[in-house]
């Protein structure tokens, strides 16, 4: 029996009645990703209109980006949490973005709320593969994996809400043994219109660095730093510079990018013994401090020297001048 929580609720807002529906998969992480038979029993399927085949196969394609700034949002309301729990961050990695996007896209487009990924044969749902195997199209190497999935929440917001108040979810969301996430959204069809999905991993020899947990950019050049694993030495450098000095190996650090608006990468090699790893992020600076110059001083123009006549008389003391009223005329 596989651990999977499926539940649909329905959420009134003031608009109107929402449906949403939420699972997840919450595997044995720290033995690797699990690997399932089909299922018995359909996916849910309820649909206004018949689902059109738009992808097929068991993933390894790239769905569009319908919000950017939504799944962003999610990665850091997720930092967030295990902030709030004494979690280090998860780096946010290309490979679980577009797994995750294309799962969203796939449910609502093919109108299925499953883990599993099942393809529409113009009668019925035919199962495809395995949530793991789709992760696997993407992110190789896996050491631990987990999903999250939810439909119909209206913001990154009201889905983070509904998975923290799901034990599965939460833990999923708050798991030590998860490293990196990639979120998808999707929106325009589908009997829910919107859907949701996390996925996060680990994989082997893979020691992610994040930038002030992932946050999309900064306003200042003073960062944090969080490392995985454990190590005795590192050196960092920014934007493919000079290396600086190794020194002793910390999990968080404060670091100071280089100067500019834009793009501003750190990466860090990473050592014990005979062991080595690198890894790097990168931020975007939205303001950076004026370069400072050395103004130099004012030129003073030289007093001209008065030459005396030795001819000329000495002069005496000066008389001093006093002001005295006049007296009164009679």
């Amino acid at each position: 029996m596989r651990p999977i929580i499926s539940l649909r609720v329905r959420a009134l807002i003031s608009l109107g009645i929402v449906l949403v529906a939420l699972a997840a998969y919450s595997p044995a992480l720290a033995s690797g990703p699990k690997r399932t038979s089909p299922v018995a029993s359909t996916p849910i399927r309820e649909t206004w209109a018949e689902p059109q085949l738009t992808y097929g196969g068991c993933g390894g394609v790239d769905a569009p980006v319908v919000r950017a700034d939504y799944e962003q949002d999610v990665v850091e309301r997720v930092n967030a949490e295990r902030l709030a729990a004494g979690l280090g961050p998860l780096k946010r990695v290309d490979p679980l973005n577009r797994s995750a996007r294309y799962h969203a896209t796939d449910m609502g487009q093919e109108s299925y709320f499953e883990h599993d990924t099942y393809d529409w044969n113009g009668s019925r749902y035919q199962y495809t593969c395995s949530t793991w195997d789709r992760i696997g199209a993407y992110y190789t190497g896996a050491a631990a994996l987990a999903e999250n999935i939810a439909a119909g929440q209206g913001s990154p917001e009201a889905v983070m809400n509904t998975w923290m108040n799901s034990a599965g979810h939460r833990n999923n969301i708050l798991s030590p043994d998860v490293w990196e996430i990639g979120v998808g959204y999707y929106e325009g069809s589908g009997y829910y219109y919107r859907y949701w999905v996390q996925n996060f991993g680990r994989r082997w020899d893979v020691y992610p660095v994040v930038i002030n947990r992932e946050a999309r950019s900064t306003d200042s050049m003073l960062v944090s730093l969080s490392i995985y694993g454990t190590w005795s030495e590192m050196r960092l450098r920014n934007d493919g510079g000079a290396w600086g000095a190794w020194q002793p190996f910390q999990s968080n650090i404060a670091w100071t990018l280089g100067q500019g608006v834009g793009d501003h990468t750190v990466t860090i090699e990473l050592r014990q013994g005979s062991r080595t790893a690198t890894s790097s992020d990168s931020i975007y600076l939205t303001t950076s401090p004026p370069v400072a110059t050395a103004t130099p001083p004012p030129t003073r123009t030289p007093t001209p020297t008065r030459t005396r006549d030795p001819h000329a008389p000495t002069p005496g003391p000066m008389t001093p001048r006093v002001w005295l009223p006049l007296a009164k005329k009679s």
